[in-house]
């Protein structure tokens, strides 16, 4: 094995990306600071630039680029390997980008994999202002890391990493499907109002009897009820300890939330840990496992607890009661996400207020019916499943993040 080595010693080129004229579609496909997060590339976020001007080929992405966030409070730092191109565009990214390229695929890899173990710390080396924070490419290029010189080791290292890599994709794959399946059935069942009727037919298909309602401003079964979400369940906005005192961070072991975590689906841990201290001398409140969260400021979205947790301010948590389960209010606030994102106010910070949440008007079988019961029943294994997806790629990351610093010390060799 080689000794430490500076992340220059690996990269013959690097650039920023390109300041992209935006189109609806075109040939060309453009990765933003959303796209990289976890150590992957979410094309979801990608967009279209002009494919009639001039691009640099440099600023074109090849296969086995890693790719580097340059700017911004909390992304900045993120980083992904480009194992694969997509078919029929070429790819660049946007100047908020860097593009590190080696020598070869598996040594690029291995790096990816070392840059990959230093997110955190890289977060920490950002030049500029809270607002307009950026990457010190210095700092970057002179971290040392240890990775071997010969392509047979590099690629068995990577292939034992990337094996595990690949699990975790395919579960996260699956959870989508999953998602999308139960979403599928609470639309089916809760917005089309196709549920099972007494003799087992779609009940709004077969003539069900329907009534205008006015709170809604449509029609809705009859017998079912709009009540506002306070007077049905509890809700609970979250709160911060005191960051001065030791005794509520120190040795924590409750998770403890912030509103852009609330963007990992399901929920399973925190960056920061709370104690029971903490949680008695402030405005933060334990929910269960199986509570709805939804983050109130800037980008509005629920998940669902698969473990007890807290939160800050910026985030609601609605408790389950009954057969109103998860499973029925994750679905629900997804559809609700638009109307609530319109509500927001502030400029620099646009947020919606726990009443907001607290009366939206949500729309409920008779709980006699048994019909939540019904439905539960049919999608509560899907989530049931994400959730155990989400546990066993967390301990997948671990055996990864384990692995790595050993398998480039030589510390464990792969035959």
């Amino acid at each position: 094995m080689n000794n430490w080595q500076t992340v220059s010693d690996f990269v013959i080129f690097s650039t920023k990306g390109i300041t992209p004229n935006y189109v609806e579609s075109s040939s060309i496909l453009v990765l933003n600071q959303k796209c990289i997060r976890n150590g992957t590339i979410n094309y979801s976020f990608a967009q279209f630039t002009d494919d009639t001007k001039q691009i640099q080929q440099s600023k074109f992405v090849q296969k086995g680029d890693i790719l580097v966030n340059s700017t911004g409070t909390g992304t900045a730092g993120r980083c992904a390997f480009v194992s694969d191109l997509p078919e029929n565009h070429k790819l660049t990214v946007d100047s908020h980008i860097l593009i590190l390229r080696c020598n070869s695929f598996f040594e690029a890899q291995c790096l990816s994999y070392s840059l990959f173990s230093f997110e955190k710390t890289l977060m920490s080396f950002m030049t500029g202002s809270s607002g307009q924070s950026e990457l010190d490419k210095v700092v970057l290029m002179n971290l040392k890391t240890k990775i071997p010189k010969d392509e047979e080791t590099q690629q068995k290292i990577a292939s034992v990493l990337s094996a595990l890599d690949s699990k975790i994709e395919l579960n996260n794959r699956i959870n989508a499907e999953f998602e999308a399946m139960a979403k599928t059935m609470y639309d089916y069942w809760f917005v089309q109002f196709d549920f099972p009727d007494k003799n087992g037919k779609p009940y709004k298909t077969s003539g069900g009897k329907m009534f205008w309602n006015e709170e809604l401003k449509r029609e809705i079964p009859e017998g079912w009820e709009v009540n506002k979400i306070e007077h049905i369940l509890r809700t609970s906005l979250g709160g911060t300890p005191s960051t001065t005192v030791k005794e509520y961070w120190d040795l924590g072991k409750i998770c403890w939330l912030n509103s852009g975590e609330i963007a990992n689906f399901p929920i399973i841990d925190s960056e920061l840990k709370i104690t029971d201290a903490a949680i008695k001398n402030s405005a933060t409140n334990l929910l269960p496992k199986g509570s709805v969260m939804l983050s109130i400021t800037r980008h509005l979205r629920p998940s669902i607890l698969g473990v007890d947790a807290c939160a800050n301010q910026s985030v609601v948590g609605i408790y389950e009661k009954g057969d109103i389960k998860s499973y029925f209010l994750y679905p629900y606030l997804k559809n609700e996400i638009p109307r609530l994102m319109a509500m927001r106010s502030g400029a620099q910070q646009p947020h919606i207020n726990k009443e907001v949440v607290d009366e939206s008007l949500i729309l409920t079988p008779p709980l006699k019916s048994g019909i939540l019961k019904q439905y539960n029943n049919h999608v509560g294994c899907y989530y049931d499943l994400i959730i155990n997806n989400a546990f066993q790629n967390q301990k997948l990351t671990e055996l990864r993040d384990w692995l790595l610093p050993m398998l480039l010390n030589g510390q464990i060799m792969v035959n």
